[in-house]
């Protein structure tokens, strides 16, 4: 047969995502949806948005998982995110959300106090006077037991036509 040809791609070019990295760690003991210094998304009139977010989850008990999940701003046409959480080697919690309201990932719990990943992957097309930001929120599933967002989370984005 043939052997298939390529070519290299050009050099140059630049990375088309924005990056936001939690550069420490933020933990929380509250069941109420707290906002995550800094893993932001703010979007300008008219702009549409592709937003992936790789998350490392931690709880002091593993009884309680830590819920994860997105408040939106106002002035969207459209919007939407999924997330999942890995609550064991071979098990996860999944929540999806529109931009209807602030939403968390359901309740679980967690194999183990290791560090666990999570991710969300979401959307969204602005209007002509957006207003305020895509913001991730962190909670713990049981009020009073610590849940960390480690540091090295982060959220990327970038716009579409």
């Amino acid at each position: 047969g043939a052997t298939p040809s390529w070519a290299a791609p050009p050099a140059g070019g630049s990375d088309p995502w924005t990056y936001v990295v939690l550069a420490a760690a933020f933990t929380t003991t509250s069941a109420t949806a707290q906002n995550v210094t800094g893993l932001v998304v703010t979007p300008s009139a008219n702009g549409q948005y592709e937003i992936f977010g790789m998350f490392y989850l931690r709880t002091a008990s593993s009884a309680t998982v830590p819920r994860v999940g997105n408040s939106w701003p106002t002035g969207l046409n459209q919007g939407g995110s999924q997330y999942t959480v890995a609550a064991a080697s071979a098990t996860q919690l999944v929540g999806y959300a529109n931009t209807s309201a602030s939403n968390l990932t359901p309740v679980g719990a967690f194999a183990s106090t290791a560090s666990w990943p999570a991710k969300v992957d979401a959307g969204m097309v602005a209007g002509a006077s957006p207003s305020g930001n895509f913001q991730i929120l962190l909670a713990s599933e049981a009020n009073g037991t610590q849940v960390t967002m480690q540091i090295g989370s982060f959220i990327k984005y970038r716009s579409y036509t």
